[in-house]
């Protein structure tokens, strides 16, 4: 099941910035759409002033995904960044999110001149791996209630420094 399709321009329109600088500092990143049909999020990532992360989230009306297995993300994203997917539903804390690592596509293409030519793979997510985190430390909860989930998020993997950009075609539920 398809729940964002970045081929519509309105799929951009719930997704919004939580960066480092809510506590100092001075890293920035955004969800927008590419008019060749894919969202990117985007940024930049600085470690000074304590910082370290971004991300981007995106709020929507609780849904039932319990028949599911996972989240699949269609995408292209550069060699050497990592990325988390945070999902909460109704009953997470505000601090708290259920954090997967990413897994990563393959490879990257390159064309004439070293330019890179979009490799569209899709990664799997299954629910189960996902862990209730607080401020990026592990915590106990009780699992997610996937009959609820109400919020799903994007995140550059803590400390790597420089400017990043993830391309994504679709995400849903598999």
């Amino acid at each position: 099941m398809i729940f964002f399709d970045f081929k519509v321009l309105d799929a951009i329109k719930p997704w919004y910035g939580i960066n480092d600088t809510v506590m100092g500092g001075l890293s920035r990143s955004k969800m927008m759409i590419s008019p060749l049909g894919y969202g990117e999020f985007s940024g930049h990532v600085s470690l000074a002033n304590g910082g370290g992360f971004a991300s981007v989230r995106c709020e929507f009306t609780p849904i039932d995904v319990s028949g599911f297995t996972g989240i699949y993300l269609e995408l292209d994203s550069e060699r050497d960044k990592y990325y988390k997917v945070n999902l909460k539903d109704v009953g997470t804390p505000q601090s708290t999110v259920y954090q997967a690592p990413m897994p990563m596509p393959s490879h990257q293409m390159f064309g004439v001149n070293n330019t890179k030519i979009i490799n569209w793979q899709r990664i799997n997510i299954p629910f189960s791996n996902f862990q209730p985190q607080c401020r990026g430390k592990a915590i106990s909860r009780p699992d997610i209630a996937l009959s609820q989930l109400c919020s799903l998020g994007l995140v550059i993997r803590a400390q790597q420094s420089g400017d990043f950009s993830l391309l994504i075609k679709e995400i849903g539920y598999y």
